[in-house]
């Protein structure tokens, strides 16, 4: 691109399913970072959670619904053709290795998720390994002790203007971006006990995606009889 090179966003998790909190901190990030494009990328096996609900196959069908209607998404199997559990680490190496340095790697997270970095795979080393965009609700404020950690503190960083970012860090070394958004309150665990309990999802998931839900019966027990490549 004529202003430079290709600054990526990757938004991970189950997404189980996506929501709209996952797609308004995609574009807070965005926005706040200058991004050309955000991956949003299932996890395959996740480390720190328990399995998904849905299947692969659900989750990335899903995120592609959402992408399909969004310019700035794009729907990543990245983490879903690789075996074995999904660590961050894992991830922004592998995406160094196809070409993507480091510098121009943006992780967006939750603050939630954010506070337990120092439990993280390869913590300190993976903070080196891409920007890490934090994206936090106003009101909610992240916990002191998580931003007084030396690795994470060194790297803190707060978000002004577009043209700006970068210039901040030295050679543009990976940093810790927080970007305060009014994102929406919703969690993709409340969003399936609603569907569990027969009660609409409203504006909480793309309208495609709710369709998808109903569709294939996710969510819901006994499984859903139809299936998506055989699978519930």
């Amino acid at each position: 691109m004529s202003r430079g090179p290709l600054r990526l966003g990757v938004l991970g998790g189950t997404l189980d399913p996506v929501h709209a909190g996952h797609l308004a901190a995609a574009h807070a990030a965005a926005q706040a970072l200058a991004l050309d494009a955000v991956w949003l990328m299932p996890s395959h096996v996740p480390a720190h959670k328990a399995a998904p609900h849905a299947s692969p196959w659900h989750r990335f069908a899903m995120v592609a619904l959402a992408a399909s209607e969004d310019d700035l998404l794009v729907a990543s199997d990245f983490e879903l053709a690789r075996p074995g559990p999904t660590f961050t680490w894992d991830t922004l190496q592998a995406l160094a290795s196809d070409g993507v340095p480091a510098s121009q790697i943006f992780f967006i997270t939750g603050a939630d998720a954010f506070a337990g970095i120092d439990t993280w795979h390869r913590y300190p080393d993976v903070l080196d390994a891409g920007h890490f965009a934090v994206v936090t609700r106003p009101g909610h404020v992240m916990p002191a002790e998580a931003l007084a950690q030396p690795p994470v503190a060194l790297r803190l960083r707060t978000t002004g203007q577009p043209e700006s970012v970068g210039a901040q860090t030295p050679t543009n070394s990976p940093a810790i971006w927080l970007i305060e958004a009014d994102t929406p309150d919703v969690s993709s665990t409340d969003i399936r006990q609603r569907i569990l309990a027969g009660k609409e999802v409203g504006t909480d998931v793309p309208a495609s995606v709710a369709a998808h839900i109903r569709r294939h019966g996710l969510y819901t027990h006994p499984p859903a009889a139809r299936r998506l490549h055989g699978k519930d």
